[in-house]
């Protein structure tokens, strides 16, 4: 059995994009909403997924999404940008060089003039096209969002994360193309091992993967479905090689529900391999977890996922949008979702691995993993984390600066100053000077009065002896 991708599928108009995050479908009947235990069966390590991908010949039902024809600038910088504020390791240089990200999606329409020269193919199990094609949309405002292009012109803020990276397409799935016999859509849990694989294989440095496979607990733990167990597999193996595999939280809709806290009933995958992988849920602006967000014990951290500003991710598109048209009537809404939150977690973990290797102290992933789930804006609740953000919104600014605990005692701390600047003028202590200056008039006191207290004793004792003497 495999976890299959099932989504809605509206009318493609404009920017129609047909969902915020993809979601593949439940195989069998849906188990009763029950606790369940949390973590992954014990994995059979032969179970592994092959290196490239299968190649899907179902019928496209619809058109590919196109881009608007309009004036798509956007002048202003998304929220998402300044909170962020990642630019500031722009300035300092580091910009995702010499990195690769592989977005596992669907596809990245390498057209766009942000992103042109950016991206290679990677693969596709779509018959339409490569990896550097994407009909749905989807995978083109994930990688927008990672390694999107200044704009030339001026006209607009609008970055990536990791603007100088490459992006390594793998288009292991679309809800474009759909079976005619059991209505299923491309792309599977086997698939995305396979993606998985080829990533490593073609030395990305981070992988991308903002798709979901929700499952009841019991279902996601029945490894008889071998798509599952060569998806374990397959983030475990990438991790064990260094990759920073960051994964998206999952979108409460269709097979993902609400898991309460600290008693999930449903599995995400890949999230719920939550050794290998970096889990991101989404907040809003004002800084609240995002009420479509899934919940679990293997939530790791958030970013911004909602009201977005992305690239224009139609065919043919050259600006940019802050709307797409969704559901089956087409109508306009805001760009959100875990999905889209994913990605800016993963442009930090570029800039992370740059920094680190530019220093020649290259860092595992269970470093990069670690190191941003500690300097995270952690919440309230035991640890400073819960299952609805993890360890909290994340924060490059200290992702790239901070020493964290992990490395006390092997980085230099930073020097302190030895003697005040010039331009620093000491402020006076009054309090202290006060308890001092008191401390002290009480000494001269004390002796003063037993210099006193000598010299009466010593007269008093003069006069008596002269008394006597007469």
């Amino acid at each position: 059995m495999r976890s299959r991708i099932s989504r809605s599928r509206g009318g493609l108009r404009g920017f129609a994009l047909l969902a915020a995050v993809g979601t593949f479908a439940l195989g069998g009947p849906t188990a009763p909403a029950v606790a369940q235990t949390v973590g992954p069966p014990q994995l059979d390590p032969s179970k592994k997924a092959s290196h490239s991908l299968d190649r899907f010949t179902y019928p496209q039902k619809q058109g590919c999404m196109r881009g608007n024809s309009g004036n798509s600038m956007i002048e202003e910088k998304p929220w998402s940008q300044l909170v962020l504020g990642f630019e500031q390791a722009h300035d300092q240089g580091l910009r995702g060089a010499g990195q690769t990200v592989a977005v596992i999606d669907t596809g990245v329409n390498a057209a766009h003039p942000r992103l042109q020269g950016k991206v290679q193919d990677g693969g596709s199990s779509v018959p339409d096209g490569g990896g550097d094609k994407d009909c749905d949309g989807h995978g083109t405002i994930v990688a927008g969002i990672i390694a999107a292009g200044q704009d030339q012109t001026g006209q607009t803020g609008y970055v990536g994360v990791a603007p100088d990276a490459r992006i390594l397409s793998v288009r292991q799935s679309s809800k474009l193309f759909v079976s005619d016999g059991n209505n299923a859509t491309i792309g599977n849990t086997q698939t995305m091992a396979q993606a998985i694989n080829i990533a490593v294989d073609r030395g990305a440095s981070v992988i991308n993967i903002s798709q979901s496979s929700c499952q009841p607990i019991a279902q996601a733990s029945n490894y008889n479905d071998y798509g599952n167990q060569e998806l374990h597999n397959a983030v475990k193996d990438a991790y064990n090689a260094g990759v920073v595999v960051v994964v998206a939280a999952g979108n409460v809709g269709e097979s993902c529900q609400k898991n309460a806290a600290g008693s999930p009933t449903t599995a995400v995958l890949p999230a719920w391999f939550d050794d290998y992988v970096l889990t991101v849920a989404s907040v809003n602006q004002a800084g609240a977890p995002s009420e479509f967000t899934v919940p679990g014990p293997w939530v790791d951290v958030a970013a911004p996922g909602e009201n977005l500003i992305a690239l224009d991710p139609g065919v043919g598109g050259t600006g940019l949008a802050s709307q797409i048209a969704t559901g089956d009537n087409g109508q306009l809404g805001p760009i959100q979702g875990t999905s889209f939150a994913a990605p800016y977690v993963s442009g930090l973990a570029v800039l992370i691995k740059e920094k680190y290797e530019r220093e020649n102290r290259p860092l595992t992933a269970a470093q990069i993993m670690d190191r941003i789930k500690q300097t995270a804006l952690h919440p309230g609740g035991i640890n400073g984390r819960n299952d609805i953000v993890g360890y909290g919104v994340v924060d490059p600014a200290a992702a790239l600066d901070d020493v964290v605990p992990a490395e006390w005692g092997v980085a230099a701390p930073p020097p302190k100053p030895t003697k005040l600047d010039s331009d620093v003028i000491p402020q006076k202590d009054f309090p202290s000077l006060i308890i001092a200056l008191g401390g002290a008039g009480a000494g001269i006191a004390a002796i003063i009065f037993t210099a006193f207290l000598i010299n009466a004793v010593r007269n008093v004792r003069a006069r008596a002896r002269e008394n006597d003497s007469r």
